[in-house]
């Protein structure tokens, strides 16, 4: 083969590409797995904090109680008289050492002379000339407070009529009663069929209206 021919062959053989076979082995098998990592988002875990409302407390001041008779000072006010009759206002004071309490009503009360006999005369709840009876109600009595009631009677002196020398007055509702000595002007008369009259209690130390 002369040299040009040569030459041309191998320029040939350049160009036919290579094809290169990679061989795998008989027998082993390899396996890619492609795993994707997946993240789940965070829970909110933001916690709203609930408050439960406190229960609230209201205070309620406690209603007066009625009062006792050691709540009481028990005295006699100013009277009057006036054609044939004559009236003694009993005041009832709440002493103060205690709080606030309630009267209300009519007054008990008994007659006595003065070497402590019991005066048989007839009690009962009205008005007369002097005073009007405004019927019972329930009053409150502060400390040092003051309700009174009016007592009406005959003003003659004749036969059969004595002068007490204390009586005996119960609060409404008490079943204890409190001395009062009634004196001078405050004397009450008790006749014999001449009624004594008490009318309710009312506010301040005046007794009845007229």
């Amino acid at each position: 083969m002369s040299m040009p021919t040569r030459i041309a062959a191998a320029l040939a053989l350049a160009a036919v590409p290579v094809i290169v076979l990679t061989g795998c082995s008989s027998g082993s098998t390899t396996t890619v797995t492609d795993t994707a990592t997946v993240t789940a988002p965070a829970a909110d875990t933001t916690t709203a904090a609930v408050t439960t409302p406190t229960a609230s407390t209201v205070t309620t001041a406690s209603a007066p109680t009625r009062c006792a008779n050691g709540d009481l000072d028990v005295f006699l006010g100013q009277g009057q008289a006036g054609a044939g009759s004559a009236e003694v206002v009993v005041v009832l004071t709440n002493n103060g050492m205690g709080p606030p309490c309630t009267l209300g009503g009519y007054p008990g009360m008994a007659l006595y002379a003065a070497n402590g006999t019991e005066l048989a005369g007839t009690v009962k709840r009205g008005g007369t000339t002097l005073f009007t009876d405004p019927g019972p109600s329930t009053l409150t009595l502060a400390p040092n407070g003051s309700v009174s009631y009016s007592v009406g009677f005959t003003s003659a002196q004749s036969d059969g009529c004595e002068n007490t020398g204390y009586m005996m007055v119960t609060p409404p509702s008490a079943t204890q009663s409190i001395k009062v000595t009634t004196t001078g002007q405050n004397t009450i008369t008790v006749c014999e069929g001449q009624p004594i009259t008490v009318s309710a209690l009312v506010e301040g130390s005046g007794g009845a209206p007229q």
